[in-house]
């Protein structure tokens, strides 16, 4: 009997989470946490009401394969096309030899959709994608910012991740990520995302980029219905226009001998930087390094290809990763702490026209952390 092809129905939660386990990781958030698979898988608005957006290979009636998929609208330069974030590419041992994997991957790549990006893939991994001429980017940069006087805090984090370092090269990187004092400055802001944000601040910044798209319905799932994670938001407005900024506070932790996860120190993880302008940046990083420091936060750190964005952190004091030796060594996973997880690669399949996504400071795509499912619970 051939494997058949189809995709999983939202009663299947039990044989999906049961599939991870087996074939995944016996720890897997998908395992834990139903309420984020759901919001995950079943995104209202985007996908039949039915069923998850999970491919499933079948043989016999048993789950031989998965592939998730999480649909969005794809922005290009203003105009919406239809992309699929793909996640969670598991087939089991007696079927890796053969059409499996391929297949599973078709039912996201076909007519429904203009986009289909692997985010978050392995090194072992792109061989396929290369096959299949998908294109495998450059890893996605990280800035980070270490605040003012908050260098040896910062040093007691890395000798954590990294117990085998001698006090000294813990220092020396969490200087090189030390920024500037900053003038308190009182910037006019608000706490929420404008009721008018797709006309005051997305419908321009559509215009001139590429990437998810980010209008209110979009913003209001990604981060106000998050089922884990508390969001903050920072509004500044400039003129006719506003910015925006969205950002959480996480706890770091340690895991002990015994299991139990103790308390080190307040990160700031950076996740939406949209900007109206040059000025409106630097006004929306200062209000943010504002909140940061009345948070008692260590420092904070942003994951993001577009080249603008990039420029703005540099001149507010964050410090690409990539400047510096250790810099890929600064631990990105915090609940517990772990030094991996700090280097995303990705592939992607587009249709002809969409300009490349690159490193450099001319890339028009803007695509951060929180596209796909890169940023979420460990």
């Amino acid at each position: 009997m051939p494997v058949e092809y189809r995709f999983a129905t939202t009663n299947e939660y039990t044989e999906a989470s049961n599939f991870l386990r087996d074939n995944w990781s016996p720890n897997h958030i998908y395992i834990r946490d139903k309420a984020l698979f759901d919001w995950t898988f079943h995104r209202r608005g985007h996908w039949p009401r039915d069923s998850y957006s999970i491919a499933v290979a079948e043989d016999a009636g048993e789950w031989v394969g998965m592939l998730g998929g999480i649909p969005f609208t794809f922005n290009f330069f203003g105009t919406k096309q239809r992309g699929a974030w793909i996640v969670n590419y598991v087939i089991r041992p007696d079927h890796r030899k053969g059409v499996t994997a391929l297949k599973l991957l078709s039912m996201f790549r076909n007519e429904q959709f203009d986009s289909t990006i692997a985010f978050g893939i392995t090194q072992a991994s792109t061989p396929i994608y290369k096959v299949l001429r998908g294109e495998v980017l450059e890893m996605m940069p990280r800035h980070v910012l270490v605040l003012r006087g908050a260098a040896k805090r910062m040093e007691r984090i890395l000798a954590l991740a990294n117990p085998e370092w001698p006090v000294e090269r813990c220092l020396a990187l969490s200087e090189a990520f030390e920024g500037r004092s900053q003038d308190k400055v009182d910037i006019e802001r608000s706490h929420d995302i404008p009721a008018d944000w797709d006309e005051r601040g997305w419908r321009a910044i559509s215009l001139r980029t590429v990437g998810a798209e980010r209008n209110m319905e979009y913003l209001q799932w990604r981060y106000v219905d998050h089922p884990s994670f508390e969001h903050r938001v920072i509004s500044v407005p400039d003129g006719p226009r506003s910015g925006l900024l969205v950002w959480r506070l996480e706890t770091i932790r340690r895991m002990n001998d015994d299991g139990t996860r103790e308390d080190v120190d307040r990160f700031g993880r950076m996740l939406e930087f949209l900007p109206a302008s040059e000025n409106n940046a630097a006004a929306l990083l200062a209000a943010f390094e504002c909140e940061l420091q009345q948070h008692e936060a260590v420092g904070a750190d942003y994951y993001g290809y577009h080249g603008a964005t990039a420029r703005y952190l540099q001149a507010a004091g964050f410090v690409p990763t990539a400047a510096h030796p250790d810099g890929c060594h600064i631990p990105s996973r915090f609940q517990p702490l772990d030094r991996k997880g700090g280097n995303i690669m990705s592939a992607m399949f587009l249709k002809p026209g969409v300009p490349r996504c690159t490193t450099q400071q001319d890339c028009q795509w803007y695509w951060t952390k929180s596209d796909s499912d890169q940023d979420r619970p460990n």
